[in-house]
């Protein structure tokens, strides 16, 4: 497979890539003539569940056959910036694909959040799915954010089921949450730790181990299935278990510029091999999820499940959550409320669907 991984330090800025990229021909012929190269960079090492059920899989079926094949520059685990650098590099035409997670962009896409929401979804694919459908052209996450941005999502990774994750505390009600310091992913899942009373500190994900170990912060907001990648299983001791305190949305996107120079062919081809990117990705979320569970408490991490009265508190605490969200997005004059509405009516409608 014609993938060249980059060697670009991941210290350099936004500023300084471009300038550096500036000589790579984004979605330029190959030298020779057999179809189309483009680049895709995230901050995932290749190791990682998305690049490699997501990423692999767009990847290869799109280099599968001649003539109209696409070869890829695939700068991954960082090296061309933080999630925030790719977008932009993206959108200046600099890369061609990236990630453009709602979680760090709360100012730019902050509608798309509404999949981070607590106790909306539980199975990656269901939400993939409906999420992918408000995504997509025609559909209102695509035109109230993604469109004005120059950006067409090609497929979405949903982790669903985040859970709070802590060094030495127990946790069995929010009161349990007070004084305590928990790493995010930003966006909604800021204001659920809010609700919840424990404040919340947002953070990329690759430096959530130094700071567990520094006792930065005191514990992470994460989904099983990302512990491991980042090794957090050493540094923890108690996790709950039930909460479902909200999820993580992860579309990968081309600009709108980049998709427009190429050909109705490789545009058809490029839908269907995110289409099995996103299937592969939710699937291999599903069948791993229970793996990493039992691999975590396998190394010592104590799992608790809140008792009635605990998780009561619990859904009393989270409850209002999705509703004061789409009233904050109605206030500052986006369809909040719609958004809202929109997302469960497709999550009821792919529930129970074949994967």
């Amino acid at each position: 497979m014609p993938v060249r991984p980059g060697r670009l330090a991941a210290s350099m800025t936004s500023v300084a890539l471009a300038l550096t990229l500036l000589g790579l021909s984004a979605c330029s012929a190959t030298p020779d003539g057999g179809g189309d190269q483009l680049s895709l960079a995230d901050s995932y090492a290749p190791t990682h569940i998305f690049a490699e059920s997501g990423v692999k899989v767009f990847m290869d079926e799109l280099s599968e056959t001649s003539g109209d094949s696409v070869s890829f520059d695939y700068y991954p685990a960082g090296q061309m910036g933080t999630p925030r650098d790719l977008v932009s590099l993206n959108r200046s035409g600099v890369l061609d694909i990236t990630p453009a997670s709602p979680a760090y962009l709360a100012d730019q896409l902050p509608l798309s959040s509404v999949s981070d929401l607590p106790g909306m979804v539980e199975d990656s694919c269901t939400g993939a799915r409906a999420l992918f459908d408000m995504m997509s052209p025609g559909g209102i996450l695509y035109e109230q954010e993604y469109e004005p941005r120059g950006l067409r999502p090609l497929w979405v990774s949903v982790l669903p089921s985040y859970e709070i994750l802590t060094v030495s505390r127990t946790i069995n009600s929010p009161e349990d949450l007070h004084g305590l310091n928990i790493r995010t992913s930003g966006g909604a899942l800021d204001a659920t730790l809010d609700a919840l009373g424990a404040a919340a500190v947002s953070m990329p994900a690759s430096d959530a181990y130094e700071a567990l170990s520094r006792k930065t912060v005191d514990g992470v907001a994460f989904p099983f299935i990302s512990v491991l990648p980042y090794k957090l299983q050493e540094v923890l001791g108690h996790s709950t278990t039930g909460l479902n305190i909200g999820a993580f949305a992860i579309p990968y996107v081309i600009s709108e510029d980049t998709w427009d120079g190429l050909s109705p062919q490789i545009q058809n081809r490029i839908e269907r091999a995110g289409k099995d990117a996103q299937k592969s990705l939710c699937a291999a979320v599903n069948t791993d999820t229970p793996a990493a569970i039992d691999t975590i408490e396998k190394s010592g991490v104590v799992f608790n499940t809140p008792d009635a009265e605990g998780k009561a508190e619990f859904d009393e605490k989270l409850g209002p959550v999705r509703k004061q969200w789409a009233k904050n997005m109605d206030s500052i004059g986006k369809p909040g409320t719609e958004v809202l509405r929109t997302y469960e009516d497709n999550l009821a409608r792919y529930e129970g669907v074949s994967k």
